[in-house]
Parts: structure tokens; sequence; C-alpha cells
């Protein structure tokens, strides 16, 4: 006969705080970086929760990238930007800037969650 007495869970939670200042200043220092790095890059767009919301634990950054030019395809792109040693999960996301002019026709939500945010 099954027994109704819960069974003792397995699964442990890990619960982090959201540092803002820190994830504030790790974004900045890879920006700037990023700037030196890689002068194709015209805009960066902060957006997400860390900008327009509020950021929970494990809570990632989402950039998007304005470049001038690029011979890559899209989706091969984001591997020349990604930093190492990242405090959180980042995306990336990266646009040429007749890209991203096309992006407010073709996905206008998308784009107005980008543009909510904060240029860098």
């Amino acid at each position: 006969m099954p027994s109704n007495t819960p069974k003792p869970s397995s699964h442990s939670v890990v619960i982090k705080s959201v540092d803002r200042a820190r994830i504030e200043q790790a974004v900045e220092q890879y920006i700037a970086r990023l700037r030196s790095e890689h002068p194709q890059i015209e805009r960066v767009i902060w957006f997400g929760s860390w900008v327009n919301g509020l950021p929970s634990p494990g809570s990632d950054v989402d950039l998007c990238l304005i470049v001038s030019a690029t011979d890559k395809p899209p989706r091969e792109r984001v591997a020349d930007f990604l930093p190492v040693g990242f405090p959180v999960g980042i995306d990336l996301f990266v646009y040429t800037r007749e890209e991203f002019a096309r992006l407010q026709e073709v996905h206008p939500g998308w784009h107005a969650s980008i543009i909510a945010g904060r240029e860098l």
C-alpha cells in the first residue's frame, strides 16, 4: 500500500541575492572593453529586467549590439563578443544598423523591448 507521507526532497534550493551595483559595474567594464576591441560597434542597448524591471536571482543581462557592418550571419556573430567570467548569464543580440532598422517593421514588439532599454 502506498504511503501518503511526502518523501523528502532530494533537490536543494540555492537563493542568491541580486547585487545590482556589481552587475552594473560588470556591464560598464564589459562595454568599455568591447568598444575598445570592436570599433564597428555603433550602439549598445542594455534592456530587460535589469533595466526595466526587477531582476531576480538568476536574471541574465540582455544586451543589443548594433554594428556598422559584418560579414558573418546573425547566429555566428555573438561568439565574437561574448565575455569571459561575467558574473551572471548574458544574452547578446548583434544586429547591423540596417537589420536593426528593419526590426521595427518585422518584429515591432521585440524592437520596442530593446529600445525601452538604456543606451550605453
